[in-house]
């Protein structure tokens, strides 16, 4: 969900970069920081299910094989076919630009899907900006033969502005051979070219500001179609995803029948009161437009890729923390998500999907990386505390600091942040679901390991994007402070982690049970990944209880006490 989190480093941070003059400004004043609040989707806006017999099964000795589309050259890397640069929507360009995605159109001869593909135009501080011809998708098949394996689709964060499918950390490769399973991930439209609402600007637009959404349901409406090519089991899919795109993920389970296009859901880090409210949307559209003096279509179309950027980056200048971060997503729009999220999910939109839920301890130490002071950030900083428990601040404060002896200030208001932003609004999700369907909830601790002396940036705890190297089996730590040594001081361990959580990615993807005792109000089960991997009931629980006082409502802006765009 986070702006910063993915991109041009490796490892943990998935390529984090750091955020640029203006925008990273005011990041020590309270939830500035967070933006943390994440980091990273038919054509049409209903969803089509039924899945299509494939031309012929996949021949993974030489990782070739034929869909109703045509024919498909792969690439065998080690346990696996690799089918990269696989197109499941026309490309969104000319008339398309700001328009839902239109099918693909079958191709002659073969298709070379050796290589992954650009990602969606992006930030203009990434070197590799992107392109608009950019709805394309990556396959890992275990070779070997066999069908009906069960299906991993992966949607990746970064604040619906940043990010690929293309990222190392993302291969599925690892992922597909361990567990027997075909994994996929996509890339979606991003930032304006995405999530922006233009139906006040012109009534055929009406709902363009979902249509990263859309290119997700296309893609996962082509694996629906076509995934069988590629020895996947269609009635069998998991759509995984982490931050941003966890909280897309929320989403669709918001919306009507998401069975028709997935049966299993794993949310990592991103809780679903982050989807907008329809009137968030249109208030940040009108900001854009004016921020360019945009008064009809045709200039938007008008404008070149790196003049769409531009516009975007000037939109959000001066927008800081939290705002910034959670600028761009999903929003209820009455019709392709009908209302907030866990509202939806307590009532049953759901109800035929399995769930598996979790955060990482110390969430937010991830801007750490970026804004050391972030650490520092004292109680009378912490604005984006809600109003509606404004008289309970110092108290709470004090449960926290007593349950952390020994932490600074600002650690333990970090803490607080992370609950309040990630934690317990994924628990109200997964108490939400447990009412229909067995619901699992992790949470993951594992970090380096602290040293005595140094600056609180330079020990970090299990920070947000943390648990992505170990879930595809990518160990990578290089960017996080100490993460390389601490790698190869502890690499038996840390495959095992490794090891370990993809085991039960796999297994919740296979069977909907993950290895652990599901979720419940009377015991709150909770697996928490570590170097020793345990299952607790109701963890922090003293702090859990110290929000039950607040809703959560979808994401306004207006409900911390601020506007998304003054």
């Amino acid at each position: 969900m986070f702006r910063t989190m993915h991109g041009a480093a490796s490892g943990a941070t998935s390529g984090a970069r750091k955020p640029r003059g203006s925008r990273s400004s005011g990041l020590a004043a309270g939830a500035a920081v967070l933006g943390l609040l994440v980091a990273s989707a038919l054509g049409a806006a209903s969803p089509a299910g039924a899945a299509t017999a494939p031309a012929n099964k996949a021949t993974t000795s030489n990782c070739r094989t034929t869909t109703s589309l045509g024919r498909v050259q792969g690439l065998p890397q080690g346990g696996v076919c690799s089918y990269l640069g696989l197109p499941y929507a026309a490309p969104p360009t000319g008339a398309l630009r700001f328009k839902p995605p239109a099918p693909v159109a079958p191709w002659h001869g073969t298709l070379q899907a050796t290589a992954t593909k650009p990602g969606c135009p992006q930030d203009l501080s990434v070197i590799d900006q992107g392109v608009e011809d950019c709805l394309y998708t990556n396959v890992w098949q275990p070779r070997g033969g066999g069908s009906h394996k069960p299906v991993m689709v992966f949607i990746h964060g970064g604040a619906d502005e940043l990010g690929s499918a293309g990222e190392s950390v993302f291969n599925g490769a690892e992922l597909a051979a361990r567990g027997d399973a075909v994994v996929v991930n996509m890339d979606y439209r991003l930032g304006i070219l995405g999530w922006t609402e233009l139906g006040g600007l012109d009534p055929k637009y009406a709902g363009s500001g979902n249509n990263g959404l859309r290119d997700q349901i296309a893609a996962l409406t082509w694996v629906q179609k076509h995934i069988a090519s590629f020895g996947g089991d269609a009635s069998d899919v998991t759509v995984f995803g982490e931050s941003e795109g966890a909280i897309s993920i929320d989403a669709l389970l918001a919306g009507d029948h998401p069975e028709r296009l997935f049966h299993r859901a794993i949310l990592e880090s991103g809780p679903g009161y982050l989807v907008h409210t329809q009137e968030y949307a249109k208030a940040a559209a009108t900001h854009i437009l004016a921020a360019g003096n945009v008064t009809g279509m045709a200039q938007l179309d008008a404008m070149s890729t790196t003049q769409v950027l531009q516009l975007q980056e000037k939109a959000q200048d001066g927008i800081a923390g939290l705002a910034d971060a959670i600028f761009f997503g999903p929003s209820i729009d009455g019709r392709l998500i009908p209302g907030p999220v866990v509202d939806r999910i307590a009532a049953g939109s759901a109800r035929n999907v399995e769930i598996m839920a979790g955060t990482n301890e110390n969430e937010t130490d991830y801007w750490a990386l970026f804004e050391p002071q972030v650490l520092d950030l004292p109680l009378s900083g912490y604005r984006s505390f809600p109003a509606e428990l404004a008289d309970r601040k110092q108290q709470m404060y004090d449960t926290y600091a007593a349950d952390r002896p020994g932490l600074s200030e600002g650690r333990v208001v970090n803490a607080m942040i992370t609950d309040q932003t990630q934690r317990v609004p994924t628990l109200r999700l997964a108490e939400a679901q447990s009412r229909w369907r067995p619901t699992y909830v992790y949470q993951f601790n594992w970090h380096v390991p602290y040293v005595a002396g140094l600056p609180a940036a330079q020990n970090l705890g299990a920070m947000h994007t943390l648990e992505l190297p170990f879930v595809f089996g990518n160990l990578d730590l290089g960017a996080v402070p100490r993460g390389a040594a601490t790698l190869a001081a502890q690499r038996p361990q840390l495959t095992s982690l490794s090891d370990d959580m993809m085991d039960s990615w796999t297994a919740f993807a296979r069977c909907g049970a993950p290895g652990w005792p599901s979720y419940t109000p009377a015991a709150r089960a909770t697996r928490i990944w570590d170097l020793k991997p345990s299952v607790q009931n109701a963890p922090q629980e003293r702090e859990r209880e110290l929000w039950n006082d607040y809703s959560f409502p979808a994401w306004s802006f207006q409900s911390w006490g601020r506007s998304p765009v003054n």
